[in-house]
């Protein structure tokens, strides 16, 4: 099960926000930090637990510029 530090070195290796990467994923901001808070956190879905690790910063970068375009 990943911590909520695990997810936020993640987060920093990938150079993207929370608030960016809960958009990605499609889940609210506000949802994340509740799943990254110190005290009594939320769990970390398996399925950002199993994608964080294989993402680039560059797939990153890529993903969000996708998902703004989509957006616009």
């Amino acid at each position: 099960m990943m911590t909520p530090d695990q997810c936020r070195a993640h987060l920093t290796r990938l150079e993207i926000s929370q608030q960016a990467f809960a958009r990605l994923v499609g889940i609210t901001p506000q949802h994340f930090r509740k799943m990254l808070r110190q005290v009594d956190p939320l769990e970390i879905p398996r399925a950002v637990e199993l994608l964080l690790p294989l993402l680039t910063p560059a797939r990153i970068r890529r993903l969000v510029r996708e998902l703004e375009a989509d957006q616009d």
